[in-house]
């Protein structure tokens, strides 16, 4: 499988990724809806990245907040964030957890399952960490929703990448069914991530999904030239301004 290299990628991560207030906002509520937890849970942001929900699942929910990822670049990036001290930032290998069993409340991951060799063995290690009645909520955008968005359309590398190596909603609720997860739920989230089209263009040029570093310098060049065209003709597109999204939830009987 084709990975992106996190470590390098951690200088310029979150210029191009931003996530509005309404967009946190969206998910915290998804987040509180969906695991149940209460203010003092022990919350798990698996593959955390620089902290983009680490942060304010801390700060706005009350959870006790643990950022795994493996990527030290990237902590070091979240650490920078993270003033008070609010978080436990730890260096994790997702397929094999070095902690104990049930320790969490809540495993939440973002985009992390197309990133691992073995998605299945994740979830895995997610059903042992949790605790009795916890919350397993995996984000992601399902092959079916991202294969016809603006970067699989511009970028034909980007979709040749991500086809070789899927997440579907259906493959993501078989993981958790046979892991032994209950009440398995599937929901879409629509995330308006743009403000208008030169935002979607800017994040292109700051290589907004990690794919767009994995891919030639002519393809990325000659998508994004592509793209410029496309929103010099049709400015309002209304697709360029949204993403769909999926988000699943189980619960550990």
């Amino acid at each position: 499988m084709r990975k992106a290299d996190y470590n390098k990628i951690a200088s310029f991560y979150d210029k191009g990724r931003p996530l509005s207030r309404q967009n946190i906002e969206q998910w915290l509520g998804i987040i509180a809806r969906l695991s149940g937890a209460q203010e003092g849970a022990c919350f798990l942001d698996l593959g955390c990245g620089t902290g983009r929900f680490s942060l304010p699942v801390a700060l706005n929910l009350g959870y006790r907040v643990t950022g795994a990822d493996s990527s030290p670049e990237m902590l070091d990036k979240a650490r920078e964030k993270d003033i008070d001290g609010r978080i436990t930032w730890d260096v994790q290998d997702a397929q094999s957890l070095n902690y104990v069993d049930e320790s969490f409340d809540v495993v939440f991951m973002s985009h992390l399952l197309h990133h691992v060799d073995s998605p299945a063995r994740v979830i895995r290690e997610c059903h042992r960490v949790l605790s009795p009645g916890g919350a397993i909520l995996v984000r992601y955008g399902a092959i079916e929703q991202v294969r016809h968005d603006v970067e699989h359309t511009f970028y034909p590398e980007v979709l040749a990448i991500d086809e070789a190596r899927p997440i579907s909603m259906d493959m993501v609720e078989t993981w958790l069914h046979e892991t032994g997860f209950s009440d398995v739920v599937s929901e879409e989230v629509i995330q308006r991530s743009f403000e208008n089209a030169g935002a979607h263009l800017q994040a292109d040029l700051e290589k907004c999904t990690s794919v767009l570093t994995m891919i030639s310098p002519q393809a990325y060049k000659k998508g994004l030239d592509n793209l410029r065209k496309y929103i010099e003709k049709n400015p309002q597109d209304p697709w360029l301004l949204h993403d769909r999204m999926t988000i699943t939830a189980g619960y550990k009987s």
